[in-house]
């Protein structure tokens, strides 16, 4: 029985998608929507916080992917401050982050379809959801 599970990774077809997403949501001209779905991620990449945070983005899209967590290492759900719309349905997640009530600008939270058993306390600070 192996001790360490490699991570799954992804198709070139999904590398592909998820490099022309990130290349597309930075364009000049572009809306305020990362939509980095079906990208067979196992983590949202550092460089999506980024691309929310410097471009302001109101809509993350991150849904049919295989994410457990939603934030990796060293990322700040505060990158998210201007999140309106964050939809993560579909995925493997088993717990949502308990500062994720720092993120009082959302309004939409779709989750279904994952492995959530509670939502954290601070989800009630979440006044516009």
């Amino acid at each position: 029985m192996p001790l360490f599970f490699r991570k799954r990774k992804p198709s070139e077809e999904a590398r592909k998608r998820l490099e022309y997403q990130m290349c597309l949501a930075k364009e000049a001209g572009a809306d305020d929507i990362l939509d980095i779905s079906k990208c067979e991620l196992s983590e949202i990449p550092f460089g999506a916080f980024a691309t929310c945070k410097v471009l302001q983005k109101k809509v993350l899209i991150v849904h049919t992917n295989h994410l457990t967590s939603l934030l990796p290492k060293s990322c700040s759900l505060l990158s998210l401050a201007t999140i309106k719309v964050l939809d993560l349905h579909d995925n493997q997640l088993t717990v949502l982050p308990d500062d994720i009530g720092q993120l009082t600008a959302l309004q939409v939270l779709n989750v279904e379809r994952n492995q959530l058993t509670y939502l954290p306390r601070s989800i009630g600070n979440l006044l516009q959801l």
